[in-house]
């Protein structure tokens, strides 16, 4: 989804954050009651992924900070595209003990029809920062550009391939860029990253969304970067052009969000959203998140909310065509 926090820069958020923790200090007279135990943070992946790294960066980052009287407890819930993990997150108690990470997939699920919930059934803490986004072939694809593939495409329809994770955005981004290209793509159900990567290098589809953190790792060990979906060219990629460039108007990044469970106190929330503030002023949180291929940014919950409006929005007139080449 397009990033409403533009325009963007790399880098660590300036200090500017008036009033928050003030250097770490003593929690507010009202909100000295809580936390009292450990914060359960629910991640919907299998540990050592990007996501999963996120939330162990912040466990790191509050333990050393001494914001919590007890470490973070990161608990790993994986399987049917996060929708399990999100599921727990929203279904436990709303006391502000149970706290989960994810992104844009919260919205697409629930427009696929996937979960009967999006992201206004639950307490939006904030964002840590959003990645870029792009499109890859295996190195030696029969396809030498992504002007080429679409060229393709438009004389083929639905010989082009997309390894994809059903009623994901990387199932649907793609999708939109075909919409907008006015070309019918073939979406195959392949699953994370580490799959999708394997049925491009395999040979048995042509290409799929990745992060540009992804993206940076998997051309080493063999794929080519053929199109970047955010605003402006990636320093890491700089002969790479944006879909904007070639006249396809889709720009998209995948949000880390935080969230709590529907009905939280509000004063709870304010107090984990201090932290993730107060987190992100720190310049090894904001180095770590660029290592993870993020912005190093704090986003409100407003603007987040906005953002997924809009994404859920962009998604909902893909569904039909989504379910109808559905696997």
């Amino acid at each position: 989804m397009e990033h409403p926090t533009s325009p963007r820069r790399r880098g660590v958020v300036s200090g500017i954050l008036c009033g928050t923790l003030l250097a770490l200090g003593p929690l507010s007279a009202s909100a000295e009651a809580f936390p009292t135990r450990p914060i359960r943070v629910i991640v919907p992946t299998d540990p050592g992924g990007a996501v999963d790294g996120l939330a162990r960066t912040f466990q790191r980052a509050f333990e050393e900070m001494g914001v919590f009287p007890q470490s973070l407890a990161v608990v790993n819930m994986a399987g049917a595209g996060g929708t399990i993990g999100t599921r727990a997150i929203k279904d436990a108690d709303p006391d502000g003990y149970t706290i989960g990470t994810w992104h844009d997939g919260l919205v697409t699920s629930r427009a696929m029809g996937v979960v009967d919930f999006d992201h206004t059934a639950f307490e939006i803490i904030g964002a840590t920062g959003f990645a870029d986004l792009g499109l890859a072939v295996a190195a030696d694809s029969r396809f030498g550009s992504f002007e080429e593939m679409l060229e393709y495409a438009r004389a083929n329809p639905g010989e082009v391939t997309c390894a994809a994770n059903i009623g994901l955005p990387v199932h649907f981004v793609p999708m939109q860029i075909g919409v907008e290209s006015g070309v019918e793509f073939r979406f195959v159900q392949s699953g994370g990253g580490a799959r999708r990567f394997q049925s491009l290098l395999g040979g048995h589809l042509d290409f799929a969304m990745f992060s540009t953190q992804e993206l940076t790792q998997f051309e080493q060990q063999g794929l080519r970067t053929i199109l970047l979906l955010s605003e402006e060219r990636v320093a890491d990629f700089p002969d790479v052009p944006t879909a904007r460039e070639l006249g396809i108007d889709v720009v998209a990044t995948s949000t880390r969000l935080w969230l709590a469970p529907k009905g939280t106190p509000p004063e709870r929330v304010e107090v984990l959203r201090d932290a993730f503030r107060a987190a992100m002023e720190r310049e090894d949180v904001a180095q770590q998140l660029i290592a993870f291929g993020l912005e190093a940014r704090f986003i409100e919950p407003a603007a987040v909310e906005a953002a997924l409006d809009e994404a859920l929005a962009n998604t909902l007139p893909l569904v039909e065509i989504a379910r109808q080449i559905q696997q």
